[in-house]
């Protein structure tokens, strides 16, 4: 049996690089050579989470090895994300081969480089979801006829930078948090007005920027006192709708009366690959997703032109090695020390 290096989860909650086997793809899927993957907060997280034989890893950028029928050549750069670590079927891109559905990557243009490409689709995948399927606002194909207000709690995450430029592009005005040395970089990404997190009063900053007429927001951190502080900032008589990205519940904000009127909702990114799903503490998921997958697919199809034209602009990328150097990134980011930055990794 044919095998390649993957950094595979071992005993403990821990992870190492090791041998396995090359995956075969099966009916719907392509098999890729991995040239470069991007780190995610999920990625370390999955270690720590999962059962030994497990290869970690979402964010990849590759060349087609086996196009397995599909309308892909052989050698096509393609770039896309997995659930790192899932079992069924068994997914992760921390390895020289990966195999993905093959409605699920997209074609890298030939001015983006793997870097760039590989640290777009998760995070991007996770912004469409929360502000378009969620929240219900208006796409960039048909944007906002008059701008109204959006809230990206988190602007400078992963996640954030790409809610940023997907909002504005969407016709909205878009309000970003962020600290003070990141504000310059929020503004070119689209921002409209940027408040600094670390300030006492940020949630008056936001009522005042927004006329007390913020309905809807996206909290990049999801912490609990974050998403407190979002629904704080709706329209006291209106209310409006918070989406999360860590699991969050209405009941966890208190019981001032100005929460009575706020919807607060989690979303989970893997809901895009359409099968049943079950993810620690998000509770709104269990049964087939196919219109996630649909949606996803869509913005597939879009992201090349995107890229191409700069309309998004991809998350400034940081190198650290190769493969064997993951588990040293894994440690910077669990310790907080990556910030508006994506660490990459050269596989081949």
């Amino acid at each position: 049996m044919a095998t390649m290096k993957a950094l595979v989860t071992t005993e403990g909650h821990k992870a190492a690089v090791q041998d396995a086997p090359i995956p075969v793809p099966g009916d719907g899927e392509i098999l890729v050579r991995i040239h470069y993957v991007a780190q995610n907060p999920t990625d370390w997280k999955a270690v720590a989470a999962s059962p030994a034989g497990r290869v970690v890893g979402c964010d990849f950028a590759g060349t087609v090895s086996n196009p397995n029928g599909s309308s892909w050549r052989e050698g096509q750069r393609v770039a896309g994300f997995v659930q790192g670590t899932s079992a069924k079927p068994p997914r992760g891109v921390f390895a020289e081969y990966a195999v993905i559905e093959s409605s699920l990557v997209f074609p890298i243009p030939s001015s983006v480089s793997y870097q760039d490409a590989a640290v777009v689709p998760l995070a991007f995948a996770t912004a469409v979801q929360a502000l378009f399927q969620r929240l219900g606002l208006p796409e960039p194909s048909k944007p906002a006829k008059s701008a109204f207000p959006i809230l990206i709690n988190g602007g400078t995450s992963s996640v954030g930078k790409y809610a940023v430029q997907l909002a504005k592009r969407a016709g909205l005005y878009v309000i970003a948090t962020g600290s003070a040395k990141n504000h310059g970089l929020l503004k070119d990404l689209g921002a409209d007005a940027v408040v600094d997190y670390k300030d006492q009063d940020w949630v008056e900053q936001i009522r005042k920027l927004s006329h007390d007429g913020l309905e809807y927001a996206f909290d990049c951190i999801s912490e609990l006192e974050s998403t407190k502080g979002v629904a704080a900032a709706l329209s006291p008589t209106k209310g409006g709708h918070v989406v999360c990205i860590l699991p969050r519940k209405k009941e966890e904000l208190g019981s001032e009366p100005t929460f009575t009127k706020v919807k607060v909702e989690s979303t989970i990114v893997y809901t895009v690959f359409g099968r049943p799903l079950s993810y620690g503490a998000f509770d709104n998921i269990g049964g087939p997703t196919p219109q996630d997958k649909a949606f996803w697919e869509k913005y597939l199809s879009l992201l090349p032109e995107y890229l191409e034209k700069g309309t998004i602009k991809p998350n400034r990328v940081r190198g650290l090695g190769g493969i064997g150097d993951i588990l040293k990134g894994f440690e910077l980011q669990a310790q907080g020390k990556v910030s508006a930055e994506k660490l990459v990794y050269k596989i081949a």
